[in-house]
């Protein structure tokens, strides 16, 4: 029982740590301290698997379960990286550096502090490598010394291989790792894009609350700081991307479509705000909402945006948007549709308690409690301001529309300038 209990033991440790050793002279052949004092697990494995194991220094290996990951310089003092199949032992993967590799580093530890650190063993970073084959890829490499350890990045681009700065955290708290971040030609890591070969195109500053993640940083530039809406982001160059995401709106029963263009490297919304599209769907708690882009070839998408009822129902609503500005073409045509009826004043001061919306583009107010009030003029909608102008009139009412569904509209009175908000709210309930 206390052989099995030590074998169990022996087993556990290698497949969820590894084993490394190191005996170069240039570190001068510090002893092996981590894992296995003897490097005898480690030994017996690279003999299965490595030729010359003997004369390679900074070994490590990673049982990954179905695959067998060995890392370490060779006799000539090149880094060596091969992967084999754990069932049949082929070698799925083979690469060997012509440019050698250094074992001894000054670690920055601030405050105008340096740290000597040893190279022990080098190993790729769990989870964090791209091996599209032997002649292009990118990894994290773990650089492991006596107490300190650091991260680079090596990318092989046809074939030369780049190996960049020590990162400035540690491959575990590294939450972005995107091989191709676009078009084939770029990488994205940490705060950094990458071209593939390895130089720096431009690096991100990250926000307090953004975890190192280039997803929580997107979402932030595109709501300008206010929420964390789930977008889900395209990229149309290196620096830019169209984020695109369903709002389901329980509270007032409503669907909108999110869009937002955003700039990485200038943390910019590009136009200025996120752009909400009404969707014409009637609200239903247990109803399916999807969306996808159908068509990407110009400069305006077009979004499909389907829905499905408890009953088997099925809408679709097509539009288009232009994502050089913004403009979303076929809105109007939502809204116009959606405002067509008459609705009852929930919230508001104002004399009228009904407001009828006509499809010949006139309105027409009335009050429950001043049968002889009626005031009447002509009615537009543009994107997501509704304009009004009564007979009586020759400027345009504009107000934003806050909300617009099947049962619920609600505005903002603007000023004269369509931007600056009077401080006037109206909100509506449809009667027919």
């Amino acid at each position: 029982m206390k052989i099995f209990r030590l074998l169990a033991a022996s087993l556990l440790v290698a497949v969820c740590t590894g084993f490394s050793s190191c005996g170069d002279d240039e570190l001068e052949r510090e002893p092996v301290i981590n894992f296995d004092p003897n490097g005898s697990d480690l030994e017996k494995k690279y003999s299965q698997y490595i030729d010359d194991y003997e004369n390679m220094t900074c070994k490590r290996f990673e049982d990954k379960g179905d695959t067998i990951e060995f890392t370490g310089i060779t006799s000539k003092g090149y880094l060596m990286i091969n992967l084999f199949q754990y069932a049949t032992k082929t070698k799925v993967f083979e690469w060997v550096d012509n440019v050698k590799i250094d074992t001894i580093y000054q670690i920055y530890k601030g405050y105008g502090e340096y740290e000597e650190v040893r190279v022990k063993s080098i190993g790729l970073s769990n989870g964090k490598y791209h091996l599209k084959s032997n002649k292009d890829f990118v990894t994290l490499l773990d650089f492991f010394g006596e107490t300190s350890s650091f991260t680079r990045i090596l990318f092989v681009n046809g074939g030369n291989s780049k190996m960049s700065d020590i990162m400035p955290v540690g491959a575990w708290h590294i939450n972005t790792f995107i091989p191709n971040w676009y078009n084939n030609e770029y990488s994205f890591i940490h705060d950094c894009c990458y071209t593939l070969a390895g130089d720096t195109v431009y690096t991100i500053k990250y926000g307090k609350y953004d975890d190192d993640n280039i997803n929580m940083y997107e979402r932030r530039i595109a709501t300008n700081g206010y929420g964390s809406f789930q977008y889900r982001f395209e990229q149309v160059s290196a620096e830019e991307a169209v984020g695109t995401g369903l709002d389901i709106d329980n509270f007032h029963g409503s669907y909108q479509l999110r869009v937002a263009r955003i700039n990485y490297r200038t943390a910019q919304n590009m136009w200025g705000e996120q752009r909400y599209i009404n969707l014409p769907f009637d609200y239903e708690a247990k109803a399916k909402l999807s969306y996808s882009i159908t068509d990407k070839s110009s400069d305006t998408w077009k979004y499909k945006a389907n829905i499905t009822y408890y009953d088997g129902t099925k809408k679709e609503v097509t539009l288009n948007v232009n994502i050089e500005n913004g403009a979303v073409q076929g809105e109007d045509d939502y809204n116009s549709l959606l405002i067509i009826g008459k609705w009852k004043m929930t919230i508001g001061d104002a004399v009228a308690t009904h407001v009828t919306y006509k499809n010949d583009g006139t309105f027409e107010y009335t009050s429950t409690e001043d049968s002889s009030y009626k005031e009447v003029g002509k009615y537009k909608i543009d994107g997501n301001k509704l304009y009004e102008m009564y007979n009586d009139e020759k400027e345009w009412i504009i107000n934003d529309i806050l909300l617009l569904n099947s049962m619920t509209l609600s505005v903002q009175e603007l000023e004269a300038d369509g931007v600056t908000p009077t401080g006037l709210k109206y909100s509506y309930q449809r009667v027919k």
